[in-house]
């Protein structure tokens, strides 16, 4: 940035004004902003508050060309040294490198040892950390061979910083990534001639899981496809499939976020529930392409570091343009200004850069990332802040005076025909199962707190009368079906403090909730960054009310509202949303049914207390006013409550709800089961009383429905079969 004389150097003069103009104040606050808004994107709320500085760091045009010549060769080298490995190994034979050296590296997976080429390079991803020395040479400091991190970011960052810092987009040319990113994705999807392309991401467990899931989901979301986890597949036939809600769907390209030492547990030795069992013999048998193959990072070994730049002579017949960096070259590197407060602190950094084989050729990314490094100890010993507290930064590359012109291969006269993308159909069943079961939570937790704000007041009253006791009696017995009172204290007359009390000891409202969150992180990556935010801001009041009596109900509620109202304006009418529906319909509809078989058991002459508790639990009291002047009596009572098809929470609308989500899904035999529970329990409407065996009955059938959805969908099983007298006769014979 600087040069010699203290003077800032001509590509980051309007950089700097633009920079001065804004200020350090409000630079700080961009830098908030920034912040908050990589949270949004990132799944499961798993990235560190302080990820991105918002100062870039530039690279000239000069300089970004001598640095693509030096990774475009190394990788190269570097990829001809893995099919030397794991094909002829003559490296191995004549003393290039240390068989034992070699052979007793982890990374180096024998059974990958093929002798032939796989059907892909072995190494089609690749990136480099580079370092400018005091003299202003670039050097490497390590390669990224097996799994390439930060290129989500890298593909991501610009997008996002671009609307919070207009500014210094505004202030000079930068070469823009969009071309070489259709580039990658037009390569992705040719190499996987119309099949199935997915990332595939370990998950948010173990170190460092945080920020590699984050990157792997902003990695499927910059090139358009799926993110899934090992779970997700199986093998079957010699190829990788994908359990969706079709079945199983053969996957024909992986960008691999999993290392490969515990990639396939089948041929490694490992646990079988973890990793993919049979990954390695799909690669083997050239049905699976997986970028990179599973013992690339093999080439970037620390091991074998020092016997790599003496390998360009004899391999390429050329010097390396890039050299090794010195032991103590992180020490020396370079610095960059970071955004700390309303201060700058310089920190040394590495620029990393990434290219990708496009089947002829080594392509670059114009732009990458810049990383803190970590800083010496000063003089007096004092220890640094480390330079993960420093976040990442955006690398731009300055466009040249003169146009660049990009030649590639011809594209082809007709490229292959894609597979058409079902929502629905290739939605993973883990991410369909997840998302049911959180439809279902949110209504539970509903339910709850709709039950809880209608006893509480009337336990607490201590009136004699005969309707106030029956109130009293019935409901404990609707807080015992909902597990929140004992169920020997069903149908006794339970006061206001005894339910407090048990509501304390037992935390049913706080496990309600916290499965509720735990089922929204689950479904992030199905959730719009805005939907998440306000999601995730109405369950942290909720979980900050929870100890005050007089707001943890109406912030439950408020919670469960914001869901249900975000859930019907934002979301497409496809995929997730079925089943994110069908969960709150079951739900809802197993619920009211059960509730209302206690509230409406009876006969017609002794219905009122529970009608009146009914239309108030269905939060129906201003319509049934508006339409029968507030006179309980069965017959418009049951309609409202049970037959009509206006009333969102009325159970027949339930049914409706349910047939609509199960035909779109093409499950016609349950959408006619439903239609035919939809018929039944309009014929309720019209039976005088003692409705509790039938609505029993209903509830029934819809936990019966919601076990044939399950394993429809998720655990992808046949339905259970009977053999008949002739058929046992036929199979002993």
């Amino acid at each position: 940035m600087i040069d010699r004389h203290g003077r800032i150097r001509a590509p980051w003069s309007p950089i700097m004004a633009a920079i001065r103009e804004i200020g350090p104040e409000e630079l700080a606050r961009r830098a908030g902003a920034l912040n908050r808004q990589m949270g949004l994107a990132a799944p499961l709320g798993t990235v560190p508050r302080s990820f991105y500085d918002p100062l870039p760091v530039l690279l000239t045009s000069g300089e970004f060309a001598f640095l693509e010549a030096g990774i475009k060769q190394r990788a190269a080298l570097l990829e001809a040294v893995l099919e030397d490995l794991y094909g002829t190994q003559s490296l191995l034979h004549n003393g290039s490198l240390p068989p034992a050296l070699v052979l007793g590296e982890p990374h180096f997976l024998r059974p990958m040892h093929t002798r032939g080429r796989l059907t892909a390079p072995r190494m089609a991803l690749y990136a480099a950390d580079i370092i400018r020395g005091p003299d202003g040479d670039f050097s490497i400091l390590r390669d990224h061979t097996g799994i390439v991190p930060g290129l989500g970011h890298a593909l991501s960052l610009r997008r996002l910083a671009s609307g919070t810092l207009p500014e210094l987009f505004r202030a000079g040319g930068i070469r823009s990534l969009r071309p070489a990113r259709e580039m990658l994705v037009d390569h992705v999807r040719r190499q996987a001639e119309g099949g199935l392309v997915a990332v595939l991401t370990g998950g948010a467990t173990g170190p460092g899981a945080a920020v590699d899931l984050a990157d792997d989901a902003l990695l499927a979301r910059a090139l358009g496809v799926l993110l899934i986890e090992p779970g997700d597949l199986a093998a079957r036939n010699g190829g990788l499939h994908m359990k969706t809600l079709n079945g199983l769907v053969s996957i024909a390209t992986i960008i691999r976020g999993v290392s490969g030492i515990d990639l396939d547990p089948l041929e490694q030795g490992g646990r079988p529930g973890h990793g993919i069992p049979g990954a390695f013999g799909a690669i083997r048998a050239g049905v699976l392409t997986m970028l990179n193959a599973p013992g690339s990072a093999l080439a970037a070994a620390p091991s074998l570091r020092r016997y790599i730049d003496s390998l360009f002579q004899p391999m390429r017949g050329e010097h390396p343009i890039l050299p090794a960096a010195a032991e103590n070259g992180a020490e020396t590197a370079s610095k960059a200004p970071f955004v700390t407060g309303a201060n700058y602190t310089p920190v040394p950094i590495c620029f990393r850069l990434f290219s990708w084989h496009d089947g002829e050729t080594w392509q670059m990314l114009p732009g990458g990332l810049a990383l803190p490094l970590r800083q010496p100890a000063d003089h007096a010993g004092t220890q640094l802040p480390a330079p993960a507290d420093f976040g990442l930064k955006d690398l731009w590359v300055m466009e040249a005076e003169e146009p660049r012109l990009t030649t590639g291969a011809p594209a082809a006269p007709e490229p292959p025909e894609h597979v058409t993308f079902l929502a629905a159909a290739h939605l993973p069943s883990r991410l369909a199962d997840n998302l049911f079961w959180l439809g279902r939570s949110v209504e539970r937790l509903e339910a709850a707190s709709r039950l809880l704000m209608l006893a509480l007041p009337r336990l607490e009253s201590g009136t004699s009368l005969p309707r106030d006791i029956a109130e009293r009696g019935l409901l404990t017995r609707c807080l015992a079906q909902a597990r929140l009172l004992p169920a020997e204290l069903a149908g006794t007359s339970v006061s206001g403090r005894l339910l407090r009390q048990t509501l304390t000891r037992r935390h049913p409202m706080a496990g309600l909730l916290k499965e509720a969150g735990r089922l929204v992180n689950a479904s992030s990556e199905r959730l719009s960054p805005s939907m998440l935010s306000t999601v995730r801001f109405a369950l942290h009041q909720a979980s900050e009310a929870l100890g005050n009596e007089e707001t943890a109900l109406p912030s439950m509620l408020n919670f469960a509202a914001t869901f249900a109202g975000i859930a019907a304006e934002n979301m497409v009418r496809d995929g997730g949303w079925l089943f994110l529906e069908m969960g709150r319909r079951l739900e809802r509809g197993e619920t009211l049914a059960e509730t209302l078989a206690i509230l409406l058991d009876g006969p017609p002459e002794r219905l009122e207390p529970g009608m009146a508790l009914g239309i108030e639990l269905a939060d129906s009291v201003l319509s049934y006013d508006l339409r029968h002047a507030g006179i309980l009596a069965p017959a418009p009572v049951f309609n409202m409550l049970l037959a009509d098809a206006g009333n969102p929470r009325a159970l027949a609308y339930q049914c409706t709800a349910l047939r609509f989500c199960l035909e779109r899904l093409g499950a016609d035999d349950d959408a006619e089961a439903a239609r035919l529970l939809q018929v039944e329990t309009v014929n309720l409407a019209g039976t005088p009383g003692g409705l509790r065996p039938a609505l029993s009955g209903v509830a029934g059938k819809l936990r019966m429905l919601s076990d044939r959805v399950h394993r429809r969908f998720f655990t992808l099983l046949p339905e259970a079969h009977t053999l008949d007298e002739d058929e046992v006769l036929e199979a002993a014979q």
